[in-house]
């Protein structure tokens, strides 16, 4: 990604400054830094690049309107992010879309210019490009985001978005994580890969649930079936989250559930508990944080034993070797 104040990215009149001090307070530990400054004010860029995404969070320090360019250099699976401010993006040249703080977006990109409006004074955006060979593993292994990313590419064949999604409390805790993020090397790697498949993951289920919900169409049971899965995937516990237990919380006969999970999320009930629990699992080992033991009892698993032997079935690795030696890890999420 490039950002110019021209549509031809070599004429860009900026120049290479020190982080005005006012902006240093913008800045994360994990991504070389690029200032530049113009006759209309400053635009920072942080990225970090891998072989599999890329991640640039842009603040804007803006004293007069401005009319910038945004250039790919290829088509990009992109999740956007706005912290602060409201920024108006364009399209093909024609899709108006606001970005604001209360609403994410998933963009299928094409390659070429996208005019972008930051407003006078200070916002600030994250966007996460997910790379190919990624996203095809991502698909291969979730079932669920196939269907996802194939409304994603059905929208607009040459570059579009599919609906804003709600900044919730979750999505709003992922990105705080990133933010503050003091991991390096292959650490910084996996934690901010399991990052993204946990955002893809959000953005999936919250604009599920918000326009299945509203459809005339949808039964009971459908609806059943998706406040169930939203409820694993933010509290995973291998007891709480059993058959009896949802099937007593949410009212509904634990032979339906099971039967209707299975037909309408293309997996067990079981597996995606035991799914949901190892990824969140991932997530508390590369944080570093608490012990194995602690992260095996925050997720129902009263034997650590149990829950190591579980987390190799499914990452390839136990607990303690992916904390201890990260760059052996080859299969995470």
């Amino acid at each position: 990604m490039q950002i110019s104040n021209t549509p031809q990215q070599v004429h860009d009149t900026g120049e290479a400054v020190p982080v005005p001090k006012v902006l240093k307070e913008r800045l994360v530990s994990w991504a070389t830094i690029i200032c530049k400054e113009y006759d209309f004010g400053n635009i920072i860029i942080q990225e970090l690049k891998t072989a599999d995404y890329n991640i640039y969070i842009t603040v804007f320090n803006i004293t007069k309107p401005v009319k910038l360019y945004v250039c790919w250099e290829k088509p990009t699976v992109a999740l956007q992010y706005t912290r602060e401010g409201e920024i108006i993006c364009r399209l093909n040249n024609r899709d108006k879309v606001l970005l604001e703080a209360s609403r994410y977006h998933l963009f299928y990109l094409t390659n070429g210019s996208y005019s972008l409006h930051p407003p006078c004074g200070i916002s600030e955006s994250m966007h996460i490009e997910i790379g190919p060979a990624y996203l095809k593993d991502l698909l291969s292994a979730h079932t669920p985001l196939q269907k996802m990313m194939q409304n994603l590419y059905d929208a607009n064949t040459t570059g579009g978005v599919l609906f804003p999604a709600r900044m919730n409390g979750k999505v709003k805790n992922i990105l705080h994580e990133i933010y503050q993020s003091n991991k390096t090397g292959h650490s910084l790697y996996l934690e901010m890969k399991a990052h993204i498949y946990r955002l893809l993951s959000a953005y999936d289920e919250e604009i599920t649930l918000t326009h299945y919900l509203d459809s005339i169409q949808a039964s009971k049971t459908a609806k059943t079936i998706l406040a169930v899965k939203h409820y694993i995937i933010e509290y995973p516990h291998i007891h709480e989250c059993s058959l009896d237990s949802l099937a007593k919380r949410f009212t509904i006969s634990p032979s339906a559930l099971k039967v209707n999970f299975k037909k309408q999320c293309d997996i067990s009930l079981g597996d995606f508990v035991q799914q949901q629990c190892i990824l969140k699992a991932l997530q508390l080992v590369l944080l570093d944080i608490d012990a194995i033991r602690d992260i095996a009892l925050q997720l129902g698993y009263t034997d650590v034993s149990n829950f190591s032997r579980a987390f190799r079935n499914y990452m390839g690795c136990s607990p303690n070797e992916m904390r201890l030696y990260p760059e052996r890890y080859k299969n995470g999420v």
